[in-house]
């Protein structure tokens, strides 16, 4: 770096990026905040509603992680638009 105008101006847009990533980090993670107690509410019931039903398998992940894997495929969905 030789001090001219170039140089600063390429330190600023790196400066930029990274501030663009941390916005975006925020965003998904409202977005996950607003959407995983949708997603804890829909694999609740789909528990309940499969406890009716004796032949069906026992779940292999919590309600949590199920929960937690559905928000974080609808955030995914939601930021490809």
């Amino acid at each position: 770096m030789d001090g001219s105008g170039e140089d600063r101006m390429m330190f600023s847009i790196g400066h930029g990026a990274a501030r663009d990533r941390q916005l975006e980090r925020a965003e998904m993670r409202i977005v996950f905040l607003i959407s995983y107690p949708l997603c804890l509410a829909a694999a609740i019931a789909g528990r309940i509603t499969h406890l009716s039903d004796r032949q069906a398998k026992r779940p292999v992940q919590s309600i949590f992680a199920e929960a937690r894997s559905s928000a974080h495929a609808a955030i995914g969905y939601a930021f490809n638009v």
